[in-house]
């Protein structure tokens, strides 16, 4: 089937199924998640930036030594702006460990002068506490624009109405209720699969669509079935899903 080469197909790279409220819920967290969670807290939360003066550039946390995907262990903070000092970075530090309720603390070392640049100060910091490697890691689900636009059809076909295809709110009980009217008659699933083409444009690169097989869409229903079920485990009080 070609139906999907009719939706006038918006060329994203692909399309994000999220629990709605997952952005502030802790999951496990590496040493590359933190620092990219400290970063955003730094500008996002406290907005210190605004507030200070300094920009995005001027506050850069990194890995430092050891593997990112280690759970504890040391970090850096570069320092681009001789103006933040180091009663700046404790007030942060302390904030952040306050906001992390316990499940993470950090602490600093000491300020020094980076080794690759004798201008740039680097706070040397330590994860010294790190709660979060048992915590349940959230479902979700990333899916191609092309199989995801076949998912939200289907979806809406079997009980969720018309669907904006690139981005929504799918609301639970409803999504719920559809699944089961997929799963009782599994057969709908069939007119959504496509096989492997490949099409060769004149004076470019051959265009390959890798198709989208039963399984690909089951494995889709799955992880929604694992989403709702996790909502409704930790009663989360939004109780819906988003796509985009």
């Amino acid at each position: 089937m070609n139906w999907y080469k009719k939706a006038q197909l918006k060329k994203y790279a692909s399309i994000n199924f999220w629990i709605e409220g997952s952005n502030h819920i802790t999951q496990p967290m590496n040493k590359l998640d933190i620092v990219n969670d400290l970063f955003r807290f730094v500008f996002y939360e406290l907005r210190v930036g605004e507030k200070l003066g300094f920009n995005m550039h001027s506050f850069d946390p990194d890995t430092s030594s050891g593997s990112p995907f280690d759970t504890t262990g040391h970090i850096n903070i570069y320092l681009k702006n001789p103006s933040i000092k180091e009663g700046i970075i404790k007030g942060i530090i302390d904030q952040y460990n306050q906001y992390k309720a316990g499940l993470i603390n950090l602490r600093l070392l000491q300020i020094n002068k980076s080794g690759l640049d004798p201008n740039l100060n680097t706070a040397r910091v330590l994860i010294e506490k790190n709660n979060t490697e048992n915590l349940e890691e959230l479902p979700t689900l990333n899916v191609s624009n092309s199989n995801s636009i076949a998912l939200i059809q289907l979806l809406g076909n079997e009980g969720l109405g018309q669907l904006d295809p690139y981005s929504g709110v799918l609301d639970v009980d409803s999504l719920k209720q559809a699944i089961i009217n997929i799963e009782k008659n599994d057969f709908v699933m069939d007119t959504f699969t496509q096989e492997r083409t490949e099409e060769k444009v004149e004076e470019g690169p051959t265009i390959i669509d890798f198709g989208r097989s039963l399984g690909q869409l089951q494995r889709y229903i799955d992880v929604l079935k694992e989403m709702i079920n996790y909502i409704e485990r930790n009663n989360l009080p939004n109780g819906t899903i988003n796509y985009g």
